[in-house]
């Protein structure tokens, strides 16, 4: 299954409203940038369809049970979403080597591969209750400090900061 009950929908629901009110007071604040050279609103429309897309599949496999290849194309479908919303995976980084830029269609296999794949980590961990949002929360701290370190933009920021919030009032029930 892509979720094991409907704590999926509830970090969903929790991860949406924190960051539409963040989105909404930085934007006021003008401490965030959401058009520009970036422009953040066509990727975080695109990562938010993908999300959306990925949900869809998981209510329906909670609901009726999807086959395997069902659910693995609703995941590639989702992470084509993101990428063409100019979300992927462009640089690797080896110690040894410096940065590694990847080619165009490299780097789409690899996102996609990416997504894919930390998808389906986490429902394999998903077997006992609070495995799964708990080891999340730790990504997302663990996260957190390296985007703080690494002067990340704000809305990354924001957005791990908003799902750890999520994950952690459903990992307290």
């Amino acid at each position: 299954m892509l979720c094991q009950g409907y704590g999926g929908l509830a970090v969903i629901a929790g991860f949406i409203v924190s960051i539409a009110y963040l989105l909404i007071v930085g934007t006021i604040e003008h401490t965030i940038t959401l058009t520009g050279p970036d422009n953040y609103i066509i990727k975080l429309l695109g990562f938010f369809a993908g999300v959306l897309v990925l949900s869809i599949f998981c209510f329906i496999d909670d609901l009726k049970g999807l086959p395997a290849l069902v659910k693995l194309l609703g995941q590639v479908i989702a992470a084509v979403i993101v990428i063409l919303s100019g979300i992927r995976i462009d640089q690797i980084f080896v110690n040894s080597i410096g940065g590694v830029i990847t080619n165009d269609a490299l780097s789409f296999i690899i996102t996609i591969i990416w997504i894919v794949g930390i998808t389906n980590a986490i429902n394999l961990i998903d077997g006992l209750d609070g495995l799964s949002s708990g080891i999340s929360i730790i990504s997302c701290i663990s996260l957190l400090i390296i985007f703080s370190l690494n002067g990340s933009p704000m809305i990354s920021i924001i957005l791990i900061t908003a799902l750890a919030g999520a994950l952690t009032r459903i990992y307290s029930f």
